[in-house]
């Protein structure tokens, strides 16, 4: 009869593992508003729809930009300065984003910017509200995710590196082997393994022998 150790190799999460995970998922969150926000300047230039999860004011240019009549054509050159416009408007999301990688006081500036992107989406709302009610939506889930981006911040500088684990079984000042853990192995779990000849079995048997000569 034969039986296999299996050993888990995990270990429980740290605090600092678990806050940093909260604190990457803010900053993509505000990676994704960046590239939504570039992309909708070229989708309202070139087939006038817009996506939402993006900033609005880097778009407002664009938005002058178009047509007003359907009859009326406008030049695909016209949306030249303001898709750059947008684009420049776009940069520093892209910078915090790089930049909160090392520094987390960034995230602060990138909540600034999608501050005033909001009270601009709040002033919309007083002309026509059902035109920005989802917009609304999805800037108040943005800036859930940058708030708690910039609180998870502050908590990773407070908080000490992480120490490495010790290996599973490990006592303190002993390596595995001499704890035992590091001496297993499959014969250690087979019944039916023949037992290893000791020392004292050995010199039994010498004195069986000279008993009988």
């Amino acid at each position: 009869m034969k039986f296999k150790a299996n050993v888990p190799n995990t270990a429980p999460v740290s605090l600092r593992e678990e806050v940093q995970l909260k604190y990457n998922r803010s900053r993509y969150n505000l990676l994704l508003v960046a590239i939504v926000s570039i992309v909708n300047l070229f989708s309202l230039a070139f087939s006038q729809s817009y996506f939402l999860f993006s900033a609005r004011l880097p778009a407002l240019f664009v938005e002058l930009a178009l047509p007003t009549s359907e009859n009326e054509i406008v030049e695909s050159s016209a949306f030249i300065v303001p898709i750059i416009i947008g684009i420049i408007l776009t940069v520093p999301y892209l910078l915090c984003f790089f930049l909160s990688k090392k520094r987390p006081g960034w995230m602060i500036p990138a909540l600034v910017f999608f501050s005033i992107d909001c009270l601009f989406i709040i002033f919309l709302a007083l002309f026509d509200v059902t035109a920005v009610i989802v917009d609304i939506l999805f800037h108040a889930w943005v800036m859930f995710y940058l708030i708690t981006g910039v609180i998870h911040g502050f908590k990773l500088k407070s908080l000490p590196e992480d120490e490495p684990l010790p290996e599973f079984g490990a006592a303190e000042g002993n390596t595995p082997a001499e704890d035992g853990f590091g001496t297993l192995n499959q014969n250690d779990f087979n019944y039916d393994a023949p037992k290893a000849e000791t020392s004292e079995d050995r010199g039994d048997a010498f004195v069986a022998k000279e008993d009988k000569e």
